[in-house]
């Protein structure tokens, strides 16, 4: 490795060989940018966080990726968010800005390579990115800290600290349950069902949830699992459900590891729960949080992470990926602009939609993404609504 060129970790070259999308962070407005400031202010991103300006090389010897002059200029945004999250990035690029203005509204889209980063990570950064607008459209003065171009990976901040090998399959017996709803002709694009309470609602579910112990992220899982299981009435007894859930490691390292640290933080934990029919979405969901608590004691995802390594073996079976970046504060905005909602999400081809998960303003918004060759947007929306309609029975 140099200052300016390092290889692909196995975790990195993984994202990149599984053919995931960049992690997309859009966030829309009331009001509008200006544009030289807000390139000049991506042009700055730029400098303080400089993996940004990286693009991807490949050679007989693999990936590696290589630091570049300066960020592509900020492009033009996708009308909705279904089309910004299928936008590939460009040239090889690491990450890519782009704005979507009309008369009424206007949308900032931050997308970036998922090899090298994760949906809480990019929603930062587009934070940062605001904080720098606002201070150059006001003129003021920003003190220089660029971060190193690159930052240890996962992989190697965990090297040597964790039991070898993969960890034990869970002691569930027959295949978890799929949505399978689709024609099965790839390509044929993906798919979002969208789902947003506003503050009051939200403020309702959260307090239940605290009351009975649970997260939100624990509340999904349990709503998903019984709107998934529901579709099989005439199956007796508990069927499994396998959930893959994105945890941030970050504030779980000692010391832990800087909010804005240049790589991806999350990884994924496989939590497999057994459903009956006439199962209650909060018990399903409280006994997956234990499932996921003991996933995360016994190390399961640091070890699967170094396995992978040295025995590269496909993900286990999954019914969803259900991923929740949480609740951000507004983001420090100049006169005349105001967020009215975020959202993010990835792609990855298959037969395993993601929920992806954010709290914006005090709004839940979840966003469903899913692979037309593999599911119909029919079966996804039943999905949905009855997970809609979980919630909101919380709520008086």
């Amino acid at each position: 490795m140099t200052t300016t060129e390092r290889a692909l970790t196995v975790s990195e070259t993984a994202f990149l060989l599984a053919g995931f999308g960049p992690v997309v962070v859009r966030t829309t407005f009331a009001g509008s940018f200006e544009p030289k400031v807000l390139e000049a202010a991506w042009q700055r991103l730029g400098l303080e966080y400089p993996l940004l300006r990286c693009g991807i090389l490949g050679g007989l010897d693999g990936f590696r990726l290589s630091l570049r002059n300066e960020l592509p200029e900020v492009a033009d945004g996708a009308a909705g968010f279904g089309d910004d999250i299928t936008r590939r990035l460009a040239d090889g690029a690491i990450s890519r800005l782009s704005l979507h203005e009309t008369s009424d509204a206007t949308a900032l889209t931050l997308a970036v390579d998922h090899a090298v980063s994760d949906g809480r990570l990019v929603r930062n950064l587009l934070h940062d990115l605001l904080r720098i607008y606002t201070a150059l459209s006001r003129d003021e003065t920003l003190p220089a800290a660029p971060r190193p171009v690159f930052e240890p990976s996962l992989e190697e901040l965990f090297e040597g600290q964790y039991e070898q090998g993969w960890p034990e399959p869970p002691s569930v017996l027959g295949d978890p349950l799929t949505l399978s709803g689709g024609p099965g002709k790839p390509p044929s694009g993906f798919g979002v069902h969208h789902l947003e309470f506003e503050p009051g609602p939200t403020a309702e579910i959260v307090a239940i949830a605290r009351k009975n112990g649970i997260s939100i992220t624990g509340l999904l899982c349990g709503a998903v699992s019984s709107a998934i299981r529901a579709r099989l009435p005439e199956s007796d007894g508990s069927l499994p459900v396998t959930l893959r859930v994105p945890i941030d490691f970050r504030e779980r390292l000692v010391p832990p590891l800087d909010a804005l640290a240049q790589l991806c933080g999350a990884l994924p934990c496989t939590v497999t729960v057994s459903v009956a029919a006439d199962d209650e979405p909060l018990k399903v969901g409280l006994h997956a949080t234990s499932e996921l608590r003991a996933v995360l004691e016994r190390d399961e995802p640091q070890r699967a992470l170094l396995a992978q390594r040295h025995s590269p073996a496909p993900p286990p079976p999954t019914t969803i990926v259900v991923s929740n970046i949480g609740e951000a504060g507004d983001p420090v905005l100049p006169d005349g602009l105001r967020v009215t909602g975020s959202r993010f999400a990835t792609t990855l081809n298959g037969p395993v939609p993601g929920m992806f998960v954010s709290t914006t303003s005090g709004r839940l918004t979840l966003d469903v993404v899913f692979d037309r060759a593999f599911h119909n947007a029919e079966e996804i929306a039943e999905v949905m609504a009855s997970v809609e309609a979980t919630l909101r029975a919380m709520t008086p």
